[in-house]
């Protein structure tokens, strides 16, 4: 019989034919409503993945229009978990090729959600329909699973753990290889800086200003008409240091600015020049890797100026701790409030599932699977008994969240292995 390999290169024009059918569908997040609780887009991305699914072979299921399903049939009540999302930030408009196409360049697809996270949870239903197609006996069922709010706080998750167990091992392939066994904490939150008058000669600040990546786009507005824009480069939130932050532009900038916004800006430009943190005065290393600064919101309004960053803190910092230093290192009378917040995430990688993905991992690529750790906010803070395993491998950083996003061919064809592989022993072993 062929090699898995070889399958999968067999099939790949079909795979490509129907991942094309997702990346088609904006599911960016919309308005709310009964049958579309995160809008019409990743509902409609949700209903393709199910029909696909269904078309492979494979028993489907729906859970309050937020989550699906897909599973081989006939099998035990514990089962594997593979989790995934089909939505995705908005695109932006600096693209060099439709983003909303599968486009295919050399050994290169590209396409928002080919990474990030459609094209590895496509591929995980595909390596489920391989392993039924094999007629493969496995003492547990495998299912994947279909999430469509995994960029705006995995609200999906829970109307999911309502109706169904959690699964007893598996992965989302929504971080990076080798197997992660531990996430960095993280705090959102906003440093409100106040003004005893409105500014007389700013106006306003605008940008592109999102939680999930550093700012490229932004302008300030003077009270006489005149603007001043700013272009730096995006990266992901999780990897600051790869862009050029127009924030830390325009508190450079504004430094000799008159009065409290002056000193305002001067601050600003200090804590902004780098991303760990050692400016505010919270550097922090450990195990699993330094603390990570984000600035990624500005705002002027008419009492105050308004910073918005993120902090994701290593797993033995304490949380309380760094709250109270983040409180007293901001200006006289600023306030620091909390917009949202996630626990560090720590798993044994001694685990046999761990054990079972580092395996695989390094039979597949034949590189070193010692388990790692991760800034990555993924499903697996969500979903029990579940670590993040996959798509980026080793030195491929700041792809998601930014125009061009990019998925290698030979790349995803060793997700599919890897998932193929992965499901079969955890469903054999666990």
């Amino acid at each position: 019989m062929d090699s898995i390999t070889e399958i999968i290169t067999h099939n790949l024009p079909r795979y490509q034919q129907l991942l094309g059918q997702v990346l088609a569908i904006q599911s960016v997040k919309g308005q709310s409503s009964d049958e579309a609780p995160f809008g019409t887009g990743p509902r409609a991305a949700l209903d393709q993945a199910l029909e696909i699914a269904a078309n492979l072979g494979l028993e489907t299921g729906e859970i309050d229009h937020q989550v699906g399903f897909a599973q081989l049939p006939g099998q035990t009540a514990d089962y594997i978990g593979v989790l995934g999302h089909l939505d995705v930030v908005a695109a932006g408009d600096k693209w060099e090729t439709p983003p909303y196409e599968l486009s295919l360049q050399g050994d290169y697809m590209y396409g928002r959600g080919v990474l990030d996270n459609k094209g590895p949870i496509m591929g995980a239903l595909f390596a489920l329909a391989l392993l039924k197609e094999q007629g493969i006996k496995l003492k547990r069922t495998v299912r994947v699973i279909f999430g469509t709010d995994e960029e705006s706080g995995s609200q999906d998750i829970p109307a999911y753990l309502a109706q169904e167990q959690p699964p007893i091992a598996g992965f989302t392939p929504d971080g990076k290889y080798p197997v992660v066994y531990a996430e960095r904490g993280l705090l959102r939150c906003e440093i409100e800086l106040p003004l005893n008058q409105p500014d007389q000669e700013i106006h306003q600040i605008s940008g592109n200003f999102d939680s999930s990546y550093i700012p490229d786009e932004a302008q300030v507005e003077f009270s006489d008409g005149t603007i001043h824009r700013y272009h730096g480069k995006k990266a992901p939130s999780n990897a600051p240091e790869l862009g050029d932050n127009v924030i830390r532009q325009i508190a450079v900038a504004g430094q000799d600015h008159p009065g409290l916004l002056g000193r305002y800006f001067q601050w600003l430009s200090q804590i902004s020049a780098d991303t760990v943190g050692e400016n505010l005065g919270v550097a922090y290393h450990d195990d699993s890797g330094d603390l990570q600064l984000s600035i990624w919101g500005l705002e002027l309004t008419a009492k105050a100026l308004k910073i918005q960053l993120t902090i994701r803190y290593p797993v033995t910092l304490d949380r309380e701790n760094l709250v109270d230093q983040l409180t007293v290192r901001i200006p006289s009378k600023g306030k620091l409030h909390l917009l949202s917040e996630m626990a560090p995430l720590v798993v044994d990688p001694e685990l046999p599932m761990i054990k079972i993905m580092q395996e695989v991992y390094e039979e597949i690529t034949k590189t070193d699977g010692t388990p790692v750790t991760t800034t990555g906010a993924t499903y697996a803070r969500s979903l029990p008994n579940i670590v993040a395993f996959g798509p980026s491998f080793p030195g491929q950083r700041g792809i998601a969240h930014k125009e061009n996003e990019w998925l290698k061919v030979s790349d995803w064809q060793k997700m599919i292995a890897i998932d193929y592989l992965t499901m079969k022993r955890l469903a054999q072993e666990i």
